[in-house]
């Protein structure tokens, strides 16, 4: 089992290289950029990073096709492969927050749209756009040969929450992004990623399997939750009551979903507190859907990583929040060596 991380989007290049350099040398797999609105630009930000660097993998997390259109997301990437000696690689989604901020729509068919971007990228490094590329929602009229590639092409991930997805995504792309799923619903996801991956035109080489999860250990455990709470709106799919049910008893739920509402107020804006969900209830969703804690729950997590590895996953996405540095360092030294040989 592999670990990645995940940044936060305000980080500056010259810090998300620090942290890359300290991430390589404690073996994390790869380093994620978080594609924001009104925020560093994701793939720029790693430039400084891929120079720097020799194994450490890189890219930005997740990019929307109806933000950017696939052709230059392919041009994006390249970019950043080349840069990096054959390094980088890329999330692809349909995007919730960028899309809202720009007021963009997504098409009726979205996980047809989604195949056609991820087809696009991952032929334009491979030499598949010599010709264009002729699709329903996406298209490119004139050929695109990229002379100028040395590396080996990216690999192009889809992220995804649900099943039709994900097997869209398992029959195309290079990897998948099973998004904030719990090990208690891993096993199911991963059923749906192998069907695809059976009906894949060409074999599967080196299919990888990834979820994204929120990292909120900290030595003050108090602190560890405060932070884990304020993220909790964009945890379980937007807190699924189905999802979460795993985790509350069907009147905590209610209360949930009256009132969430105030989980997305105190995000925005921490002097909003939340008043009508019980602090309790918010400890259970922070324990159930991310790791939350003080330092002696590291074993706990450990464990529940391990769940990931028996399910099928090959990598777990760690996404850092406040003072990553010291999350870093906690990862580095006690996480990584225990699921080396998962």
């Amino acid at each position: 089992m592999d670990i990645d991380i995940i940044l936060e989007p305000d980080l500056t290049p010259r810090q998300i290289k620090e942290l890359g350099l300290v991430a390589e040398r404690y073996g994390i797999r790869a380093l994620w950029t978080s594609n924001y609105f009104a925020h560093w630009d994701a793939f720029l930000s790693l430039a400084p990073l891929a120079l720097e660097t020799k194994n450490i993998l890189m890219g930005p997390l997740a990019v929307s096709p109806f933000e950017m259109h696939p052709l230059k997301i392919a041009n994006s990437l390249l970019t950043l492969n080349e840069l990096s000696g054959g390094r980088a690689q890329i999330a692809m989604g349909a995007g919730e927050g960028n899309l809202e901020a720009m007021a963009l729509k997504k098409p009726q068919k979205v996980v047809l749209a989604i195949r056609e971007a991820i087809e696009i990228v991952r032929a334009a490094g491979r030499g598949g756009l010599a010709q264009g590329y002729d699709g329903e929602v996406f298209n490119v009229n004139l050929p695109c040969a990229y002379p100028w590639l040395t590396q080996a092409p990216p690999r192009v991930y889809g992220t995804a929450y649900r099943p039709m997805m994900m097997r869209m995504e398992a029959r195309v792309a290079d990897g998948c992004y099973i998004g904030c799923t719990p090990p208690e619903v891993a096993e199911a996801a991963m059923a749906h990623v192998r069907t695809g991956i059976e009906r894949r035109d060409e074999p599967a080489d080196d299919f990888r399997v990834n979820t994204f999860w929120g990292w909120h250990i900290k030595q003050d455990a108090d602190a560890a939750y405060a932070e884990s709470i304020r993220e909790l709106p964009w945890r379980a799919r937007l807190l699924d009551p189905e999802m979460i049910n795993m985790y509350l008893n069907d009147e905590e739920n209610t209360i949930v979903q009256k009132y969430k509402q105030e989980y997305v107020d105190f995000y925005f804006d921490p002097s909003k507190k939340v008043k009508n969900i019980p602090v309790e209830i918010s400890r259970k969703l922070a324990e159930g859907l991310t790791s939350t804690g003080g330092l002696d729950a590291i074993d706990r997590e450990i464990e529940r990583y391990k769940l990931f590895a028996k399910a099928g996953l090959t990598e777990v996405a760690l996404r850092l929040h406040g003072e990553p540095m010291d999350a870093l360092k906690i990862i580095g030294e006690q996480v990584v060596p225990a699921l080396k040989d998962c």
